[in-house]
């Protein structure tokens, strides 16, 4: 039989620290940072994990503060002990304090260059049309936009967007080849970006306006940049790049830099494939947007 001691403390500490992942969801929560790391439609499990450790939480603290002494002995196959010294229990919970107090001390930090080159490029087409394969490439994009997928919302910030249907996207594709000025919007990003692709030829000359923020690889000329987005479908962890290659008088930007351009759409060969090229007419610096990210819900198969 396993004598009894006293866990009190082990209980107490595992209830701060639970309450403490509560709060730190709860402050992402309260400041919308939570949208730089998650999907809209994860928001449900995120409002389910607090209220969850929050149970779990008090439950622990109330148990730590009893006083009373208790056995880690259970009728599992394995034993389950706590840490038998101070250095012990204190590497062990430095493993999650540490993160807590990062997250509550830290800003949250929007996704950028430094993660785009580990990551494939997609200029204006599914992985499967057009890439830039990085030197290192040793991640490859988690897009599901291989699938044709593509997204619309009124506003991205209130919800995840609901996939277009299969008549929605053909008035999308119907509209975009009859207007002479493409505007590429945050809640249409992956579906125009791919329409321009698929409908290359009939897009020439046409001018487009789109943002991003500015990604150059290795062996670009001063004058080439890709005005990026990073497109997720469940969290930042799977977040994908697109972006279309642009030229004009780019130079003194710095990678990073959110931009606006206006140019004309031009097509040239790039890791021999055929993509889509801005020609810019016009350039502006902007503010990073509060939504940052896009989102790729797909299209309904009907």
């Amino acid at each position: 039989m396993k004598k009894e001691r006293d866990f009190s403390f082990h209980y107490l500490l595992r209830g701060i620290i639970l309450i403490g992942f509560m709060l730190l969801l709860f402050k992402l929560l309260l400041t919308n940072n939570i949208s730089l790391l998650i999907a809209p439609k994860m928001l449900s499990f995120i409002y389910l994990t607090v209220f969850v450790l929050l149970i779990l939480g008090v439950l622990l603290i109330i148990k730590g503060t009893m006083g009373q002494k208790h056995s880690y002995h259970c009728d599992c196959d394995g034993e389950h002990t706590y840490p038998s010294s101070i250095s012990k229990s204190l590497f062990l919970y430095l493993l999650f304090i540490i993160p807590i107090t990062t997250g509550f001390l830290f800003s949250s930090n929007v996704l950028g260059s430094s993660v785009a080159m580990n990551r494939t490029i997609n200029l204006g087409a599914s992985p499967a049309d057009a890439q830039i394969k990085n030197g290192n490439n040793k991640t490859k994009s988690n897009s599901p936009s291989d699938k044709s997928k593509i997204n619309s919302t009124s506003n991205v910030l209130n919800g995840q967007p609901e996939p277009l249907t299969q008549a929605e996207y053909s008035k999308l594709k119907e509209k975009m080849a009859q207007t002479k000025h493409i505007n590429i919007t945050d809640d249409l990003y992956v579906p125009m970006m791919n329409i321009i692709q698929e409908n290359l030829p009939n897009m020439i000359g046409k001018t487009v306006t789109t943002k991003g923020f500015v990604y150059r690889e290795k062996d670009f000329m001063q004058n080439q940049i890709i005005v990026a987005r990073f497109g997720i479908t469940c969290c930042a962890a799977d977040a994908s790049v697109f972006g279309m290659l642009s030229t004009g008088n780019v130079s003194a930007l710095q990678k990073d830099n959110w931009v606006e351009v206006t140019g004309t759409i031009e097509e040239t060969q790039y890791d021999g494939s055929t993509i889509p090229m801005i020609k810019i007419t016009k350039l502006s610096k902007i503010a990073i947007p509060q939504q940052p990210y896009v989102f790729d819900a797909g299209v309904k198969i009907e």
